[in-house]
């Protein structure tokens, strides 16, 4: 049925084609499972999204906390947060993922996809373990490490 060298030029056909497959379902998966943060911006431009924003998603990310003085200060971070001045009157959200791959709501669990995807709908504050903090045009992701001082992620509101 098939010439010679036909057969490999057929098996290495139906190879890449798996290869694609396969690069296509992993790379749409690490989309789903994936914060749009958008653009780079300053402090000053992310606040003044912020104060523009009616929804806002507070995220606390311990997945890849592996100390649990992290994973405690990853959670106080984003309890902070939720008690911000300067976040008074906004549609607040919260979500706390863990490593099993859930994402926990405040009234039930969600897949993390599930979670990412509901997060397009407003400006997300997103908590992780690091050392720094970066501005986004649809997110701020903090970064906590294990020195965490009392209610030390907090959003004030600037005086007129």
């Amino acid at each position: 049925m098939f010439g010679e060298g036909n057969g490999l030029k057929v098996f290495a056909i139906a190879l890449l084609a798996i290869a694609a497959a396969v690069f296509a379902y992993y790379f749409y998966g690490m989309q789903e499972e994936s914060l749009s943060l958008g653009s780079e911006v300053n402090m000053a431009t992310f606040s003044s999204i912020l104060a523009d924003s009616k929804n806002v998603f507070i995220v606390m990310d311990v997945r890849y906390a592996e100390e649990g003085a992290v994973k405690t200060n990853i959670l106080q971070c984003g309890v902070d947060f939720a008690g911000s001045p300067g976040l008074a009157g906004k549609n607040l959200t919260f979500f706390s993922i863990d490593k099993g791959g859930s994402c926990i709501g405040m009234n039930s669990t969600f897949s993390t996809s599930q979670c990412f995807k509901e997060m397009g709908r407003g400006l997300t504050i997103f908590v992780q373990e690091g050392n720094s903090t970066k501005f986004y045009t649809n997110a701020m992701v903090v970064g906590v490490g294990s020195d965490y001082p009392a209610n030390g992620c907090n959003i004030g509101v600037k005086k007129q």
